[in-house]
């Protein structure tokens, strides 16, 4: 493998880990950028303003482990299964743009937002304000999250607002779907038994290599659905090849 190739995995793989691809770009680029892709969201009709990526967690079903102990942390009472989780953050230019975890399958999505810090390497960005990223209400409001109104006396106005953005954000789905369609490995349980296979490692990996696809290719679903590119395979891996 090439040097530079290899250095880029390295780094491609710590942003995945923690921190966003869009962080590492000089200033005026990740602007433009950000302008670009909360564009792309209120042209399909999303009447949240400046959202510019989807946040949401997937979960991957496991083998049961070992003790009782183990068994109650990884399992999943919403989907009635032994599971980990992964928060995942996808933008409308079709790239999964943070990955994180695995986390024990039984905890809630702010638990795990909170333990990504990912809130936080957002805030201490300034070129991120006035720009937020959308979830379901599990993840609340504030200056870096939105998600929908909630309550039982919601106007009509905040309805449609909702809806929108609803029709909008299942997009994010099909981000996962497509990882497990090129590496059908990270939903087939039985090779994915905790402390036997590297889940996390496989995880990943499969996330950065279809994020890869995607780029080489110049789209997939999503970047088609918002008409918005993804980057060039070098610009990804920030690298000259």
């Amino acid at each position: 493998m090439h040097p530079q190739q290899h250095g880029f995995l390295q780094r491609s793989h710590m942003s995945l880990r923690l921190k966003l691809a869009l962080l590492r770009r000089s200033p005026p680029t990740s602007h433009n950028q950000l302008e670009a892709l909360s564009q792309a969201v209120a042209n399909k009709g999303g009447e949240v303003q400046n959202v510019w990526a989807f946040i949401d967690g997937t979960v991957r079903e496991c083998c049961r482990p070992d003790g009782d102990e183990r068994q109650r942390t990884v399992f999943n009472g919403h989907k009635r299964r032994h599971a980990v989780k992964y928060q995942t953050l996808v933008t409308p230019d079709g790239i999964i743009s943070h990955a994180f975890g695995p986390i024990e399958g039984r905890r809630h999505d702010l638990t795990i937002l909170r333990q990504s810090k990912l809130e936080s390497v957002i805030a201490a960005d300034t070129r991120f304000r006035g720009f937020v990223i959308y979830g379901d209400p599990a993840y609340g409001y504030s200056d870096q999250l939105a998600s929908p109104f909630g309550g039982a006396r919601l106007t009509a106005a905040q309805r449609e607002v909702n809806k929108s953005i609803s029709r909008v954000r299942i997009s994010v789905e099909w981000s996962f779907g497509q990882v497990l369609q090129y590496w059908p490995i990270v939903d087939f349980k039985k090779k994915s038994r905790i402390g036997n296979s590297p889940i996390a490692k496989m995880y990943k990996v499969a996330v950065l290599l279809t994020n890869c696809i995607t780029c080489d290719r110049g789209r997939n679903t999503n970047s088609a659905y918002f008409g918005l590119p993804p980057p060039t395979l070098e610009e990804y891996l920030h690298v000259n090849m």
